[in-house]
């Protein structure tokens, strides 16, 4: 055993970053060191880092615990070192494929004479159990990447790295390199998600619920530090930022109170925004709320995108599309069954162009569930990046997370809860290309980038759940695109938020970080043999001219004579083309061209025309309109077209009312000549038309269809991919090995409105589908759509006996295995989050699978969390959490669960002009103010009107208890640690005995 004499350690030297080699080396290590100290020793300072923790003894007895290697932890040994030989050991931890550890122990003698004993090539290393000991490995010297000065804190002469996330565990193309630039310090500079260069070449960028910072990158390859300042600016909490028209634009999102978008100028030179100018308040917040902003192709304007929660620009002083926007649902829509988006109305998400000044907004496009960033591609055409509904899993409605072309004047379909438009509608238009399952944030164009050619045309998307930034391929086609996605660069976890291209050295800047993880700021850079010469734009198509030229009849200022340029190419094979005629067509008044809708003959014009009519016309309408789709010969038609026939159908009936008489008659005899037909989503779109017109054959073939109905199998995204977040696929993964009959859903869907044709037979028929769900499974809302289908079919039973019989038929009961319960047998603590870490710091291996179950389900958690397929929705699904969050992480959301809370699951406060107040989740739904007091119960709601509301804010309490872990002991805590990191898996390592 090595034994070292101050006469050997008299002269400081920097540390170096060491670690253990070997089998198992990567997720544990142990490192010692024996040295000899004389009397007289006046002070003992030992500071130390381990990437990710350690507990450190001396001479056997634990002296020190470093939970979070952001913050290097210190400790004053002066009363425990006398003369003599002793030995410091640390239990090293690792959860990332980055590891090391360094320490420096100073010694001042009387004198003030100091020695060092600093990690280096003489410490020993071992593996946990094991006997054996070897030289330990030097990794890095102090300073250098990817850790920095880390024993310095997150002072300006050193940044400390980001946890779990390093260069070297980041996937990228061939050719390409990922660097570290800068690992963002949680506690003192929070966790990045929006980014914009200013025209230094600084990168800005904002703290999600906090501050403003700028950031000088070093030069690519250099091993200088970059350059971190915060602004002093009050302005924050921003998802958007963007440097033009010597401003800085900044849209403020989760600053309560002043969500908007705002300008910040240096009007005195001195690389201060002295001038902070709120351009336009937007009403809107949180992850669904305002979001990017992106400079438009001609330098002209700006345009911003807005999530699903908030509202339109007021006033909104020019629309691309008529402002006709509606829900159109040809049967009453189904709210999300656990009360996300209840009350949200189109349009929705939106794209929007704004002056420079902020004095006039133009809506541009909607219809989004939750873009959150956007960016033109080489010919000048909007790309967006939409989100899913994950809880929607299962479901036939569920709409994967998609790249969108957003065109002037378009609606994307998205309409809350049950009510998303297929991709078929004619009034809406489809996605580029379906990703799958994700959370889309940041959005660029590889324009301007120092990459190959096939790169700079790209699209760069990001997705924060799984990690992964997809490059987007676009070939002009007709007048849309051929999209390809492909991988760009992953990892797990990698939280992904903004990217930007940077207009200086040409390389790619991305962030990871968001609600509250650890960030960072990484670059890309091509080191390939491919020419990066800038290359030129792709080539439009005739199509795509065609398009331009149509949707500039939609801005502002433009004239009857739009109808005259437009009406042409309603007949168009083109859809996108055929959609810009409508549109422009549209923003003129019906009576200039309602009569050449009655007169067309072109099978194409007479369906866009009919749909044009159908959503601008007045009641009037109705019956020549009718008479009109009675008319269209349906052979002669494809699918798309044959769809779009009885979505204008449905248009007619929703928006100007049931007709009567001869007219019901004929179109009721024309639909129901077409059903059943050979499409399973014609025979969707028929079913319901027929309900919404109580067909009175309609019932008799719908319940046999749903019986029947066949459904494919499910597959939402590749195996590798969910792999990053196995946790977080969990739905998905449930869904598709349960196999939920979407085909039959759907029907049921339909079917809970239908009040007549229903026989005692097909009663019983149709209940008794319900028991057969359950082995089903799917997202957090899936369970609860097919008991509100059933609650729904049950209310329209007017006999009290019947209603009684159809209860009890579709609630028998499946038998299942009993949930297993243990009460914590303690004794337990009042955990902050150091000390539950530091339970956890010798690292989660041998535990109890069967206890850590229990515990999960005595506390509670199953009550409100979705976990591994199983329990309630009040809170996040915590399936995934050893992808999504770090140790740290999870553990302050359990401790300190109202440290962050996601909107997505917080409550309001709610003042009453009465004086009384309500706190709950809250919506709005026809004129009053819906709250729901228990999350677990969504459909017990109190509503008052609205204009007796006095005030509404959030709530600053979660609604997870605090002390939920306090009951137990350190192994009882462990077991449970261990069970939510396994996703509930038994064969997880951290179960081998």
């Amino acid at each position: 055993m090595a034994m070292v004499g101050l006469s050997l350690i008299s002269l400081r030297a920097d540390p170096s970053w060491i670690w253990a080699e070997g089998p198992g080396s990567e997720s544990a290590a142990v490192l010692r060191r024996r040295f000899e100290v004389p009397a007289g020793v006046r002070e003992a300072i030992l500071i130390l880092t381990c990437d990710n923790g350690a507990t450190v003894f001396l001479d056997d007895k634990s002296v020190l615990t470093n939970a979070d290697w952001n913050l290097p932890s210190k400790v004053d040994l002066t009363k425990k070192l006398k003369a003599g030989t002793h030995e410091l050991r640390a239990d090293c931890r690792n959860e990332g494929a980055q590891a090391g550890l360094v320490a420096r122990l100073g010694l001042k003698s009387a004198d003030g004479k100091m020695t060092w004993i600093e990690t280096d090539g003489s410490w020993q290393a071992s593996l946990p159990g094991s006997t054996g000991w070897k030289p330990a490995k030097v990794l890095a010297k102090y300073g250098d990447q990817p850790w920095g000065k880390a024993l310095d804190g997150a002072g300006s002469s050193g940044t400390p790295p980001p946890q779990s996330i390093a260069a070297d565990a980041i996937q990228v193309l061939p050719g390409f390199k990922v660097d570290l630039v800068y690992s963002v310090p949680k506690a003192k500079q929070g966790s990045w998600v929006s980014m914009t260069v200013d025209p230094k070449g600084r990168l800005i960028a904002c703290d999600q619920g906090g501050s403003l910072y700028r950031l000088t990158p070093p030069a690519a390859g250099s091993k200088a530090l970059a350059k971190v300042e915060k602004l002093t600016n009050s302005v924050g909490g921003a998802h958007g930022l963007l440097y033009a028209f010597n401003s800085l634009y900044v849209m403020v999102n989760e600053q309560g109170g002043r969500q908007g978008l705002w300008r910040l100028r240096d009007t005195h030179g001195d690389d201060r925004f002295d001038e902070e100018t709120l351009l336009r308040r937007i009403e809107g917040g949180g992850e669904h709320g305002p979001h990017g902003i992106v400079l438009s192709p001609d330098g002209k304007s700006l345009y911003i995108a807005c999530g699903n929660h908030t509202q339109l620009p007021k006033p909104l002083e020019l629309s691309r599309a008529a402002r006709a926007w509606s829900e159109d649902q040809i049967v009453t829509r189904l709210w999300d069954a656990n009360g996300h988006a209840r009350g949200i109305l189109a349009p929705g998400g939106y794209i929007c162009r704004v002056d420079p000044d902020g004095k006039t907004f133009e809506l541009v496009s909607h219809g989004y569930r939750n873009e959150y960033d956007f960016a033109f591609n080489a010919l000048g055409d909007i790309i967006t990046y939409d989100s899913d509904m994950e809880w929607d899993a299962g479901m036939p409605w569920y709409r994967p997370t998609r790249i969108c072309l957003a065109t002037s004047g378009s609606d994307l379909g998205w309409r809350s809860g049950a009510g998303k438009w297929p991709p078929y509608y004619p009034d809406s238009l489809p996605a580029l290309v379906d990703i799958g399952p994700g959370s889309p944030t940041g959005v660029a164009s590889g324009r301007g980038a120092k990459f190959p050619a096939k790169y700079q045309n790209a699209i760069f998307a990001n997705d924060w759940t799984y990690g992964t930034m997809y490059a987007i391929h676009l070939t002009p086609e007709g007048g849309g695109y051929k999209a390809e996605k492909e991988e760009f660069l992953s990892g797990r976890p990698l939280p992904l938020t903004d990217l930007v291209i940077h207009p200086k050295d040409g390389a790619m800047y991305f962030a990871v970080g968001g609600r509250g993880t650890e960030s960072a700021v990484f670059r890309v850079t091509y080191v390939g043999r491919e020419s990066t010469s800038t290359t030129p734009a792709p080539k439009a198509t005739a199509a795509h001219l065609l398009r331009r030229q149509l949707e500039a009849l939609h801005l502002d200022g433009t004239g009857p004579e739009a109808v005259d340029k437009a009406w042409p190419h309603l007949a168009s094979s083109d859809r996108w083309i055929r959609y810009a005629a409508r549109v422009a067509i549209e923003r003129q008044p019906a009576a200039v061209w309602a009569g050449r809708v009655y007169s067309e003959t072109r099978p194409w014009a007479v369906i866009e025309g009919a749909v044009a009519l159908a959503r601008m016309g007045t009641p009037e309408h109705r019956d020549r309109l009718l008479e009109l789709l009675n008319r269209v010969n349906f052979d002669a038609l494809d699918e798309a077209g044959r769809l779009a026939v009885v979505r204008a159908y449905q248009l007619a009936v929703i928006r100007q009312g049931l007709p009567e008489g001869a007219v019901r008659e004929a179109t009721l005899a024309r639909l129901d000549a077409l059903y059943p037909s050979k499409s399973r989503s014609l025979n969707r779109e028929l079913a319901g038309t027929l309900i919404r017109m109580e067909a009175p054959g309609v019932v008799a073939k719908t319940v046999p269809l749903m019986l029947t109905a066949n459904d494919a199998d499910l597959k939402y995204a590749s195996d590798a991919l969910l792999e990053r977040n196995r946790g977080y696929a969990g739905a998905f993964s449930d869904a598709t090995a349960s196999r939920p009959n979407q085909e039959q859903i759907a029907f049921a869907y339909l079917l809970r409105e239908a009040k007549t044709g229903w026989t005692p037979a097909l009663r019983k028929s149709f209940f008794a589908w319900f028991p057969r769900t359950s082995p089903w499974r799917g997202g957090n809302s899936f369970r609860g759509f097919l008991e509100n289908i059933r609650k729904d079919a049950l209310s329209t039973i007017s006999d009290p006996s019947e209603r009684k019989n159809m209860e009890a038929i579709s609630t028998l009961k499946v038998t299942e295995g009993a949930t297993q319960f243990a009460a914590a047998k303690g004794p337990g603590r009042s955990y902050s989050v150091d000390q539950a870490l530091a339970v956890a710091a010798g690292g989660i291996r041998g535990r109890d699978f069967e206890n850590g179950r229990a515990l999960f389900n005595s506390a509670g958690c199953a009550s409100c969390h979705r976990f591994n397929g199983s329990g309630g929705s009040v809170g996040p699904d915590l399936t995934g959490v050893a992808s999504r969050y770090t140790l740290r992480d999870l553990l302050e959301n359990i401790v300190e669960p109202s440290k962050v809370i996601s909107d997505q699951y917080g409550s309001e406060e709610v003042r009453l002009a009465d004086g009384s107040t309500l706190v709950g989740r809250t919506y709005v739904d026809n004129g009053k103010l819906v709250v729901t007091a228990d999350p677990r119960n969504p459909d017990e709601t109190t509503a008052v009107a609205l204009d007796q509301v006095k005030s509404r804010k959030p709530y600053p309490v979660s609604l997870m208890p605090e002390g939920l872990i306090n009951s137990m002991n350190p192994n009882e805590l462990m077991n449970l640690i261990a069970y939510l990191q396994s996703g509930g898996n038994p064969a997880h390592a951290a179960f081998a005995k």
